[in-house]
């Protein structure tokens, strides 16, 4: 394997959350694989398929938004011979805004390439539920309808 600026799962998500917070197109393209098994599900949309539809999405999002302020917290994680998949809870709103950010979660797989760790696949969705005061995001909760 060749050098990489990612060289752990971990490093691969800093750069993608520090590109989507800068509205940074070129740091978040540097995250991805390049390759047609890249595959992104944003909230509410459909699935994108392949490298170039991924960037196309990221574009048009970066095209029309301000810098949001973006937190993220890995909730749990997995992996085995090459794959990283995380479970993460991401928390988006305005710049500057402290309260009533837009909880997401978010499950991101990274792939270890000749080129180090690089996104495979991000799908994010707004929950339909809320967690219950006292109640964490991994706990199952007591009404599905």
């Amino acid at each position: 394997m060749t050098k990489s600026a990612y060289s752990s799962p971990d490093d691969a998500e800093r750069a993608f959350y520090r590109a989507f917070a800068t509205v940074d197109l070129a740091a978040m393209a540097a995250v991805w694989l390049h390759a047609e098994q890249a595959r992104c599900v944003h909230p509410g949309g459909d699935l994108l398929q392949g490298y170039a539809a991924v960037m196309r999405s990221w574009g048009s999002i970066f095209g029309h938004a301000d810098r949001p302020r973006v937190q993220y917290q890995v909730v749990d994680r997995l992996g085995a011979d090459g794959l990283s998949i995380h479970i993460v809870e991401e928390h988006i709103g305005p710049a500057g805004a402290d309260t009533d950010l837009t909880r997401v979660l978010a499950t991101n797989t990274y792939l270890r390439t000749e080129h180090g760790w690089q996104m495979v696949m991000h799908h994010a969705t707004l929950p339909l539920i809320e967690s219950p005061p006292g109640q964490g995001p991994g706990d199952v909760p007591k009404q599905l309808h």
